[in-house]
């Protein structure tokens, strides 16, 4: 039988694609981090039409927060999405905007659609299972102790979930029959084999293939990270699988017979069209591919060969391939010896001393990727009975003998340096110090937990293959430094008096008697206004609101700064709640403009501001204008907003991270988590930058994993390494990014 290889790369999502299916030849339907549910059909005329050479994408449904999941409905010809937001979209094929209706009873993101027999399964973070008929809820599935990650319709009365809390179960109508043990870690994917098994995927890089009487008939081992998406092929009995080790693996009779690396970090996800054979996957980098055993439908030549250099050119992680030492690497004579099996992996030091990973393909070495950060063979070194990477002396005082400072290069550099520092009666202000010292001596090898699991972490750990020579000992709990989490609200509340003055005269003097500020209010402005430097009082910011919303009512957008720079520091003063609603909502309609990029930064100054008053929190904590506020953030979250437009932004979303700590309000905490990912790969202010480090920090300080998990799923490290390349000379981006990324990991 024929190898896959790519058909056809289609390009139009934004964000890493998350969910996929392929029911028929001439249709592919798409979820994507960007929020968008795209339809993919061949266009008409074009060459080999039938064949799909080339293929059209349109937006079918376009969700506010990020999407992860889909099932079609293929009696229905509908498609249900979901995400972020717990509701789960049943809309058309046809065009935007074209939502058939919404199903709600979820509480936390919904991660896991699956149709079958007239009904429809959904999985959840809120740590349930709902089955859906019609348009109502038919059963919750009750019983899981973590997030829902998988599910499967077996018949419109008999289910299958799998979880984060490392079981899956089987259920009758609403009551569970029974449970699956046997994986050490999440349970990312379900998928039916005939009538009488079952396979599941798993965060420990294990496909286990399961009989209905709860016997694990056999196990499939080759994947060295998450294992992401498993799906069946009826028509040649095969197992498809993909993961975060960015492969798209191929299982016959227990054996791996081709794997297909991807030019990116995650293969989130794989299906299978039952007709053809094909398979259709959704990565990471944005990108939907289609691979064919039929080579009528295989790309060009020309497709075939960028393909294959963007893969082999790809860095590999040393974290994938487990502790490496150069020195006892084979050179490239190694490549004229053919491989013992297929998908087998190589290891090659190349003439310039770096190391390239080459697979075996069956009749050729294929080099899939170039293997950085590779460290040398680190030998161990015992201290207290118990071995460690490294064993640091460090002089504490003169004259004295150093003391030991053992360290794991699996461990966090704070919690080698507390237990150091504890052990030894040092005060803990030693903390970022000794902790830096560890990171300075230790720079050879990559640090921070990479094979041991971290405790209490429902998710699970990032799985080392069984060959990796990465220290296993268990390490803490990750514990956030001392730059997280913010606890207080910022603000911006210095004022130019006698510029506003000034600009506010002017311009009256051009105005007419319809428009014009009468002298009383000139004079209102003048006296009242210098309160701001020796104390306000409520009545005087009561007036000074009044005067300058007329402002905004009848001046022309250019003409407003003054009066909103007025706002900025009068709203947040008031004790009339309707006024200040009133305010925020007309100004959120009136004000916010791309073109008067000054003006928006004023209005986002006002809603920095609110959050220091009882009142001002109250308004920008109702829902809609909490949305609307989160949507314009969305907005305007580009690389060519203003420097003091993009403090201002970033401040807003900085103070949201506080009170999501403060309220401990998941639905506030994924939502921003959103905008500041979005911002934080375009922000060109390092101000700005700082600001939006220390709002992610802080939210992800949150005591919820399904948070860092959502840190994670919105690309959340990537961004802050954009942050980070970009303001490379920038010591506190450095330090915050590094605290993020670890937390991350």
């Amino acid at each position: 039988m024929a190898d896959y290889k790519l058909s056809r790369s289609l390009k139009s999502h934004s964000s890493d694609v998350r969910g996929v299916v392929f029911p028929k030849e001439d249709l592919i339907v798409s979820v994507s981090r960007d929020r968008t549910l795209r339809v993919w059909k061949p266009l008409p005329g074009s060459a080999e039409s039938k064949l799909g050479i080339e293929w059209s994408s349109d937006i079918s449904y376009e969700s506010t927060k990020y999407l992860n999941s889909i099932a079609w409905l293929g009696d229905k010809d509908l498609i249900a999405s979901s995400g972020l937001d717990p509701t789960i979209t049943v809309a058309s094929l046809s065009s935007q905007s074209s939502i058939n209706y919404v199903l709600k009873g979820h509480e936390g993101n919904v991660c896991a659609l699956h149709y079958n027999d007239d009904v429809l399964i959904s999985g959840s973070w809120d740590k349930n299972a709902i089955v859906w008929q019609e348009k109502s809820i038919k059963y919750i599935l009750r019983g899981h102790e973590q997030a829902v990650w998988a599910v499967l319709a077996l018949s419109k009365n008999s289910f299958l979930t799998g979880s984060a809390d490392k079981t899956i179960r089987l259920w009758q109508g609403d009551s569970q029959v029974s449970i699956f043990k046997g994986h050490t870690d999440v349970v990312r994917s379900l998928a039916l084999i005939g009538d009488n098994k079952f396979a599941s995927a798993s965060n420990d890089g294990s496909i286990r293939i399961w009989n209905f009487h709860g016997e694990n008939i056999l196990e499939l081992y080759g994947h060295s990270s998450f294992i992401y998406s498993v799906a069946y092929l009826p028509s040649t009995d095969e197992i498809i699988s993909s993961g975060e080790d960015r492969t798209v693996r191929v299982w016959k009779n227990g054996e791996c017979t081709q794997t297909i690396y991807h030019p990116c970090n995650s293969v989130w996800t794989v299906a299978v069209n039952s007709k053809t054979g094909d398979i259709v996957t959704g990565s990471s980098d944005s990108v939907v591919r289609v691979f064919s055993r039929s080579k009528s439908r295989w790309a060009s030549q020309d497709e075939l060969a960028k393909f294959e250099e963007e893969v082999a050119s790809y860095a590999i992680s040393t974290s994938e391939v487990g502790n490496i030492s150069k020195d006892k690497l084979q050179g490239p004579e190694a490549l004229s010896n053919p491989g013992t099996k297929i998908g087998q992996v190589l290891m090659i030091k190349t003439p310039l001393s770096s190391v390239d990973a080459y697979q075996w393909s069956g009749d050729q070495w294929v080099k899939v990727g170039e293997v950085v950060s590779a460290v040398g063979n680190q030998q161990k070194q015992l201290y207290k009975g118990k071995e460690y990477d490294y064993v640091f002396d460090v002089d504490v005082k003169e004259g004295a003998p150093p003391l030991k400072l053992p360290f794991n290069a699996t461990e966090n550099p704070y919690d080698a340096a507390r237990r150091f520092l504890e052990a030894n009666e040092l005060p803990l202000e030693y903390l970022d110090e000794t902790a830096k010292f560890i990171e300075k001596n230790a720079s050879g090898i990559e640090l921070g937990p990479q094979s041991a699991p971290v405790a209490n972490d429902p998710y699970g750990s990032r799985y080392v293959p069984s060959n990796s020579t990465a220290s296993t000992y268990p390490v803490a709990t990750r514990k956030k430094q001392s730059i997280f989490s913010q606890k207080s609200y910022l603000s911006f509340k210095s004022i130019n008096v006698a510029a506003i003055n000034k600009k506010v005269r002017e311009i009256n003097e051009t105005k007419n008697l319809q428009t014009a500020l009468s002298a009383s209010e000139l004079s209102d402005i003048a006296s009242l206004l210098p309160l701001a430097d020796s104390g306000w009082i409520e009545d005087a910011a009561h007036k000074l609101t009044i005067i300058s919303l007329k402002i905004v009512d009848l001046w022309l957008p250019q003409e407003r700064l003054s009066a909103l720079d007025i706002l900025r520091v009068t709203v947040p003063l008031l004790s009339d709640a309707n006024l200040v609603n009133s305010t925020t909502v007309s100004l959120l309609s009136s004000s916010i403009n791309n073109s008067y990029q000054n003006n928006t930064a004023m209005v986002l100054r006002l809603l920095v501001n609110l959050f220091e008053s009882d009142i001002g929190q109250a308004v920008i904590s109702q829902l809609d204008v909490r949305e609307k506020i989160l949507d314009i953030s969305r907005e305007f979250a580009l690389p060519t907003l203003s420097k003091i437009a993009s403090i201002a932004l970033s401040t807003l979303l900085l103070n949201y991270s506080v009170l999501t700590i403060k309220d401990k309000d998941l639905e506030l905490a994924f939502s921003i988590i959103g905008v500041i990912t979005e911002f934080l790969a375009v922000v060109n202010d390092p101000e700005a930058a700082y600001r939006l480090l220390i709002a992610f920090g802080t939210v992800i300080s949150v005591d919820s994993p399904e948070v860092v998990e959502a840190g994670k799923s919105l690309d959340g490290s990537k961004a802050v390494k954009v942050v980070q390349s970009k303001f490379i000379n920038e010591k506190r981006i450095k330090e915050v990014s590094e605290n993020i990324l670890y937390v991350l990991k």
